[in-house]
């Protein structure tokens, strides 16, 4: 009987630290998925963002009135010669990085329990574009890349070191008429 009882004890205590253990687990990926989505959302208001600024600046620098609220200008589109900036890391990631910053204002909004200590950055760099009469445009296609992060990742330093936590990269390419 005393065996029965220890035997039956041991199996008890498996069970229960697996239990405990599974817990812990399915937690820590809950709060990773979080993060991640968080990220996501953060690097999908930077890409929209950036997506609308350039259409507001070109259409701005063509005559038309201004219609969104951007802080955004030509300057910050990459110069010919570095459309392939945002392929590099080390580009994103430096003093000197051509990267346009976000405002923090538009990912921290007052109703929102969740702030994030370093905005998303984007980069937009021209796609030559051939139009109708055969001439090659840059200021008519973009490729636009957003990079996001979790609340977790801290404001970026003097250097612009590389960031430590979750990032996500989004990219689309525009094309204005």
């Amino acid at each position: 009987m005393l065996i029965v009882s220890i035997v039956l004890l041991v199996i008890v205590s498996v069970l229960a630290a697996f239990s405990t253990r599974n817990a812990a687990s399915t937690e820590n990926i809950s709060g990773n998925v979080r993060l991640t989505e968080l990220a996501t959302q953060a690097a999908e208001l930077a890409l929209r963002h950036c997506e609308d600024s350039v259409a507001e600046v070109i259409a701005v620098g063509a005559g038309a009135a201004a219609s969104y609220d951007t802080t955004f200008t030509l300057a910050n589109i990459l110069p010919a010669g570095m459309e392939g900036a945002w392929q590099s890391a080390a580009q994103w990631d430096s003093a000197t990085s051509p990267a346009y910053v976000v405002p923090l204002a538009r990912v921290n909004q007052s109703d929102l329990t969740t702030t994030y200590k370093r905005p998303p950055e984007c980069m937009v760099a021209p796609v030559p574009f051939v139009l109708p009469n055969g001439s090659i445009s840059t200021t008519a296609a973009f490729i636009v890349t957003a990079r996001g992060f979790g609340p977790e990742v801290s404001a970026a330093d003097a250097d612009r070191s590389r960031p430590v936590g979750t990032e996500i990269w989004l990219q689309s390419q525009i094309e204005l008429q």
